[in-house]
């Protein structure tokens, strides 16, 4: 049933708009190979080397009328289908009846198959070269079959095989050789130039996009260096209007200006992100690996990570041994990747509820590692969602159902970092009740040293998600 539906696609395809210059391309072929073996036929019955003249006459006359029907309904747009493989089916069937009269299975014209398979294979798709090339099989046996069973008559070949070949037979043989190994070779190397030339075509449009890309890249690095400077000066002057020194502030002034701080830190981790992005696609995102001491670095994370919390009410929970061993890796990037963590669990979860950073030491089968933890009772991540979530301007449909904000790039650079870095992330999600993200990172350095260019925004290397 698999094998009739492929057939059945396949054979409508050839109906589509887009076909129509093939099919086109097809007609005139037709005609022309027709006009081809008519002249053959004509030598062939000058030569008195066939007696079978009518009987080619009436073949040729057939396939211009199935060639013309088909021209005819393609160029009305009505019917193009029918007469498309009726046309088809006629070339295999008056193929077969010129083998038959010229010598059944020793005749001459067998190799003439090889003509129909190749103009078949070039202007049609898969589907329809397999069912046609599976009926010339058909036809061809049930012709030996009914010869072998006597209903129909053996025929002569043409010539004297084993003889000297006559003149005429001998320039019969020239011009048909010429064409069974003229026309597959016209049509290969037609099809190898329109290859060529979309080969060229695609090296170039890659060659621009990839120039495009650069440029943007570049640009938008440009750009997030400028944004920072008033950022900064946002958060500059409202910690000098908090400390009184424009005159005396009330404390509703004062609560003012740290909101003012805490969304311009905000709007400055975005703009870092977008740098890091932009950084990423630019090939310019570096590796430094060196010592790291866990603890410190998941209380850096944390301290740093408090304006992320800001006044909402909830717990924020370290669980971190003191025996976890010390780490190889880019301090910069790990801190990067708990703080985008971090700040993803504090935002998704709501009012009086925890958010976690753990770590514990892991062994595997690839060596020691250190896996840190960010466990969250937020909203949860449905299994769908598990995996768009890491590309860049996503989130998940219940973050934007229910007006979390962000415009979704802290997963997306979790992704470009743990690839770079050789950690593995994994994910486990309850819809309603949170989320753990585990970051599993290798004692002994294992990353890159840089991103490549135009690398693409996807899952991280070793993403594992459980069903959910």
């Amino acid at each position: 049933m698999r094998a009739l539906a492929f057939l059945s696609e396949q054979v409508a395809e050839m109906a589509t708009p887009a076909n129509r210059p093939r099919l086109w391309f097809g007609i005139w072929t037709g005609f022309a190979i027709a006009i081809g073996f008519a002249g053959l036929a004509g030598l062939a019955v000058a030569a008195d080397i066939t007696p079978w003249r009518w009987a080619f006459v009436g073949l040729i006359a057939v396939k211009l009328v199935t060639n013309t029907l088909a021209w005819l309904s393609l160029a009305k747009g009505r019917g193009v289908l029918a007469t498309q493989g009726l046309n088809s089916i006629s070339d295999v069937a008056l193929l077969t009846a010129a083998i038959y009269f010229t010598g059944g299975p020793y005749s001459p014209l067998l190799a003439t198959y090889v003509i129909l398979v190749t103009v078949l294979s070039l202007l049609s798709n898969l589907g329809v070269t397999l069912l046609m090339s599976g009926l010339i099989v058909v036809s061809f046996a049930t012709m030996l079959m009914l010869m072998t069973a006597g209903v129909l008559p053996p025929t002569p070949v043409p010539g004297t095989p084993g003889g000297v070949p006559a003149l005429g037979y001998a320039i019969i043989s020239i011009v048909y050789c010429a064409l069974v190994v003229g026309v597959p070779a016209w049509f290969s190397a037609a099809t190898l130039r329109l290859l060529r030339k979309k080969e060229a075509d695609l090296e170039r449009r890659t060659s621009e996009l990839i120039q495009a890309a650069a440029q943007r890249s570049q640009f938008v690095a440009s750009m997030t260096h400028e944004l920072r400077t008033p950022i900064h000066g946002v958060q500059g002057l409202s910690d000098v209007i908090a400390a009184g020194v424009y005159g005396p502030v009330t404390d509703k002034q004062k609560d003012a200006c740290a909101s003012i701080k805490r969304s311009a830190q905000t709007l400055l981790a975005l703009v870092d992100d977008v740098l890091a992005i932009a950084r990423a696609d630019a090939g310019k995102l570096d590796a430094r690996p060196s010592p790291v001491d866990v603890a410190a670095l998941v209380d850096r994370v944390t301290a740093s990570a408090s304006w992320v919390v800001g006044t909402k009410d909830m717990s924020l929970e370290v669980d971190v041994p003191d025996d976890l061993p010390e780490i190889e890796s880019d301090e910069r990037w790990l801190a990067h990747i708990l703080i985008n963590l971090l700040a993803n669990a504090v935002k998704f979860t709501p009012e009086k509820g925890t958010v976690t950073i753990s770590a514990r030491r892991r062994t595997g089968t690839r060596g020691d590692a250190v896996e840190l933890a960010i466990t969250d009772t937020g909203i949860g991540i449905a299994p769908e969602d598990r995996r768009r979530i890491f590309e860049p301007f996503r989130q998940a449909a219940s973050g934007d159902d229910k007006g979390f904000g962000g415009v979704g790039l802290g997963l997306a650079l979790v992704a470009r970092l743990a690839n770079l870095l050789a950690a593995k992330v994994e994910l486990d999600s309850t819809v309603g009740k949170g989320s753990t993200f585990r970051v599993i990172v290798p004692v002994a350095y294992a990353g890159k040293r840089s991103t490549k260019l135009m690398r693409a925004v996807s899952p991280p290397v070793g993403l594992e998600i459980p069903p959910g």
